[in-house]
């Protein structure tokens, strides 16, 4: 490759290097003022929350808490089950307590998107974790 080549060559992915953490920069975090310290405690209170929630008997110990987001009255944790594939088990506690409102499972593809940030908003979860795309979207692309 001639010395001209090499240096064009060299300019361009420098460019595209320096150009990333623009990109990057620029990009909206969907997790922004989310609560996301998962603490022993967290996951001991919500292992048995999950568990009191599982159509199965269901020891805690048993329950793996992956991922935790809280953002006002609302929680959102990934959590690992013995009895079924993994799921986003929703939480309001307005009521003073924190309460099982649903579980999301699956994969979620970039498609999907406005779906199911539709059934978040009908499920009444705080704005912080159902923006566009929601949070918990964001952190289940990460473990799927």
């Amino acid at each position: 490759m001639s010395t001209f080549l090499k240096q064009l060559f060299a300019f361009g992915l420098a460019a595209v290097i320096l150009q990333l953490p623009q990109h990057a920069a620029l990009a909206a975090d969907p997790c922004k003022g989310v609560d996301t310290k998962l603490s022993a405690t967290r996951k001991a209170d919500y292992s048995r929350l999950v568990a009191n929630g599982l159509d199965q008997k269901v020891q805690p110990s048993k329950i793996s808490i992956i991922n935790f987001m809280q953002a006002g009255t609302w929680t959102i944790v990934y959590a690992d089950v013995p009895v079924a594939d993994p799921g986003y088990f929703f939480f309001d506690s307005s009521s003073g307590n924190p309460v099982l409102k649903e579980v999301w499972g699956g994969i979620a593809e970039k498609s999907d998107e406005p779906e199911i940030a539709k059934w978040a908003r009908d499920l009444g979860a705080n704005v912080s974790l159902r923006a566009e795309p929601p949070c918990f979207i964001e952190e289940l692309r990460l473990f799927s």
